[in-house]
């Protein structure tokens, strides 16, 4: 299942560096210009990939599921205190930070 998460989080990389205004509508904000793009693009998709293909390259090396899992309990925990601060609880946020959270779970507990 680890390896699931893994090549799911490199895959969401990979749409994103390609698909990166359907990204943005899918998050709810604007890359609009190319400027926008190669942001979403490099910081978005650039670490979704390094983030799902570490553990797959580095496959066996237990640490690295370890810290992917870390790495999507923080980015929850971000999402929950940004949803109370900025009031942005909607549906796909919710839907996403079930999913980061779910992934994160997978990711760091024992099998």
């Amino acid at each position: 299942m680890r390896f699931v998460v893994a090549v799911l989080t490199a895959v969401t990389g990979v749409y994103i560096v390609l698909k990166p205004e359907s990204y943005a509508k899918l998050a709810e904000f604007s890359a609009g210009n190319a400027r926008g793009k190669t942001e979403v693009k490099a910081i978005m998709g650039g670490t979704f990939i390094g983030l799902g293909v570490a553990p797959i390259v580095l496959l066996g090396a237990q640490i690295s599921f370890l810290f992917l899992g870390i790495v999507y309990l923080f980015i929850a925990a971000t999402r929950i205190m940004s949803i109370f601060v900025d009031k942005s609880l909607t549906f796909t946020n919710l839907i996403t930070l079930l999913v980061e959270i779910a992934f994160g779970l997978i990711m760091v507990l024992p099998i």
